[in-house]
């Protein structure tokens, strides 16, 4: 087995020396950071990482040159433009999905040359996969909101590949998701659905994502698992990790302390606060250090003996909103210092650059308080981090509830980061602390990710992925394949004397928006008179009301089954009641019900039949659908306990019949016993009354991924199309 890693950036990135040489190094990121120590340390793994080197180039002979010494490594690049780069990543990518899944739907753009760009780059990396993939070996681990198109495209290729995303950032309630145009939003939750797993990092994000496919796609899910047509995609909560052992080894060596303790002595061993983050709006820099000069106001008594270190890593400093937030966090630092600092003391100490690792480790060390106080933020490795560095169980975490982290890190000081006032009274309550306090806190959360590492984060996924993709597995292994659909035709052509039994909606055409709308096409008419020619007794068992069902079809020598098995007929012939006396009194009462409902859903509708009544639901609201049909549908029951009437769901309806009538009645109407061939195939609950009627030799089908009492499932009708056409030219 081989996972196929795939993220925007490879793991190294590809820059030019003086002498305009390539010259390989780390990626940064917080992927890099936790897939990278996955690979790192499982040496027995076979893996290859794809994405953009970091380098533009267009000349073929470099492109050979990179990738050549990139396979070395198990890396494959994608190489983009500048236009790409500039459209797709500092345009769709960083100006609309990254603003927007953050919660600062003002500062997004929507431009549609960027989304053309981004589905371009997407299509990109599909088309080299397909040199890389080995459909029988490989694993596909997708990352990340830059390729929320590609899972789909990749499984338009490798039917049968298992293919995993993970989601890095969060994704939005589904109110911001809707600011996306229709189209794109579509078109990135069908892209993500390719997968078999797509993880998010907290409960909340998954369930947005899952309001969000209901909503806009109109799929339900159960116990997170949605089937898309056929398709089984497994939704979860997968939050990402640390190597909690590297870093609290690192903290722990001697080179660390010593550092670790130059910087204690730097600062004449004042309490010092820490703050080290990416350039980025998200991150709440500005708020965290207003919330710094709150405290200092509040508790003056503080003033020259604690210090705030911030550390700011240059980030995207080519888009504009990144160039304002630096030159406000320069401005609000330089004011703050201003206004407080003493001759011998400046609140905040301020550095616009990268740590190395070791430096990174001592400044976690050394510091007494961590400050963590993103606006939003999909995890923010940073909290875990300073946690696993706190070897002697000191020290506190002041951590926003925004950040994903703050579900997993419950003991921290958590606090709202749009709250001045909150982040400078955390402060103080953390100055305060006990150190026996401070001692359980730091010990619970580091017994928590020491056990949730980013090992274990990467083969929980893992397995979850193994799962689901067994799942499909079996799922398929109940639909009819070319060996069972060659053995269904070997035995109709076997056959003398046959009776096929075909439901009509849903199976032998699909659902459309209104009843009135499903009108049997030429072809479909046709294709029936085929099959009346082949020595076959055709019925049709329908719900459709019975004028209905003889205007459409009255031409054609077939026996037609109509509202369930209340009335059937043969070919010229009359109606004829399946049951005499059959009680309709109660219509009155369940249709005041109904419509009680009915005002309260928009798009719904009530259809009255001879002997039952149907609540149609497929236009309305997917998310309103979840509150009201559950409710009714308890009503109802409610309702009906001690009457012969029961309420059936099928496919975005309710039907209150008669238990009595059913389509069983048609083994009772034909003497089975007369032919030696039986094919019935429907879609709905009403169909199961029929399968079970049957005698064991029957063939019986059911439309769609639903379990059924059913031999065999077929995945839509266009394919029952299909096996009946083959049955007309079986000879």
């Amino acid at each position: 087995m081989r996972i196929v890693i795939v993220s925007n950036r490879l793991p190294v990135s590809i820059t030019k020396d003086k002498k305009n040489n390539n010259k390989f190094q780390k990626s940064a990121g917080g992927l890099v950071t936790s897939i990278g120590a996955y690979t790192e340390k499982m040496t027995e793994l076979s893996y290859a990482w794809v994405g953009w080197p970091g380098i533009n180039t267009t000349t073929k002979s470099e492109q050979e040159e990179i990738t050549s010494s990139l396979e070395t490594i198990h890396c494959y690049p994608v190489f983009l433009t500048e236009k790409e780069m500039d459209k797709f990543y500092l345009g769709f990518c960083n100006r609309t999905i990254w603003p927007l899944f953050h919660y600062f739907p003002t500062i997004a753009s929507f431009e549609k040359e960027h989304y053309d760009i981004y589905k371009s780059v997407n299509l990109k990396f599909a088309k080299a996969l397909n040199n890389i993939i080995d459909p029988k070996e490989d694993i596909v681990w997708v990352h990340d909101y830059h390729l929320m198109l590609l899972p789909d495209l990749i499984r338009q290729n490798f039917s049968d590949v298992p293919i995993g995303f993970f989601l890095h950032i969060p994704f939005p309630a589904y109110e911001v998701f809707q600011l996306l145009p229709s189209k794109w939003r579509i078109e990135i939750l069908e892209g993500l659905l390719g997968a078999d797993l797509i993880g998010f990092h907290t409960h909340e994000y998954t369930d947005n994502f899952l309001r969000a496919t209901l909503r806009f796609l109109g799929l339900e899910n159960h116990f997170g698992v949605i089937n898309n047509k056929g398709r089984l995609t497994k939704v979860g909560t997968h939050p990402i990790s640390i190597d909690y052992l590297k870093f609290n080894k690192t903290a722990n060596s001697i080179s660390v302390a010593l550092k670790a303790g130059e910087i204690k002595n730097q600062f004449n061993n004042k309490k010092i606060l820490f703050s080290v983050d990416r350039l980025d709006y998200t991150k709440g820099i500005i708020n965290r250090l207003l919330g710094f000069e709150y405290f200092l106001d509040q508790y003056p008594d503080w003033r020259e003996r604690i210090t705030l270190i911030i550390v700011v890593v240059p980030s995207r400093t080519g888009v504009y909103h990144y160039q304002q937030m630096k030159k406000q966090i320069d401005e609000t630092i330089g004011r703050i210092n201003g206004k407080l600092s003493t001759v011998e003391w400046n609140p905040i100490v301020y550095k616009f650059g990268s740590l190395d690792f070791e430096d990174l480790a001592a400044f976690y060390s050394a510091s007494d308080i961590m400050l963590v106080t993103p606006l939003r933020d999909g995890m923010n490795l940073v909290a875990k981090e300073y946690v696993a560095s706190r070897v002697n169980k000191d020290g506190m975490l002041i951590l926003s509830e925004m950040a994903g982290s703050a579900k997993e890190l419950l003991e921290a000081l958590i606090i709202n980061p749009n709250s001045i006032e909150e982040i400078g009274e955390a402060i103080k309550t953390a100055l305060d602390m006990p150190k026996d306090k401070e001692a359980q806190i730091i010990e619970s959360m580091q017994n928590r990710i020491s056990n949730h590492n980013v090992f274990r984060w990467v083969s929980d996924y893992l397995n979850e992925l193994n799962k689901i993709t067994l799942s499909q597995k079996q799922l398929e292994s109940q639909f009819i394949n070319q060996t069972i659909e060659n053995q269904i035709v070997l035995e109709y052509q076997k056959a003398k004397k046959r009776l096929i039994m075909l439901d009509y909606d849903g199976t032998l055409i699909e659902f459309v928006d209104s009843p009135q709308e499903a009108t049997p096409t030429k072809e479909l008419i046709h294709l029936i008179y085929l099959l009346t020619q082949r020595n076959n007794t055709i019925v049709l068992v329908s719900g459709r009301d019975k004028n209905t069902l003889e205007y459409w079809f009255e031409n054609l020598n077939i026996s037609l089954v109509a509202e369930h098995g209340a009335f059937y007929k043969h070919f010229n012939t009359n109606w004829k009641l399946y049951q005499n006396n059959i009680d309709t009194g109660w219509k009155s009462a369940i249709i005041n019900i109904l419509k009680l409902y009915s005002d309260r859903l928009p798009g719904s509708f009530i259809e009255e039949k001879t002997f039952s009544i149907v609540f149609h639901y497929r236009n309305t609201d997917p998310q309103t659908q979840t509150t009201f049909i559950p409710e009714l549908n308890g009503h109802l029951q409610n309702f009906l306990v001690n009457t012969n009437l029961k309420v059936y769901k099928g496919n975005k309806i309710l039907e209150i019949k008669p238990a009595n009538i059913g389509k069983h009645c048609v083994a009772e109407i034909f003497n089975l016993k007369n032919y030696d061939f039986l094919l019935a195939i429907g879609d709905d609950y009403t169909d199961e009354d029929m399968f079970k009627a049957l005698p064991e030799e029957a063939i019986t089908i059911k439309v769609g991924e639903i379990s059924t009492l059913a031999k065999y499932n077929i995945k839509n009708p266009q394919q029952v199309r299909k096996l009946l056409e083959k049955l007309t030219n079986a000879t």
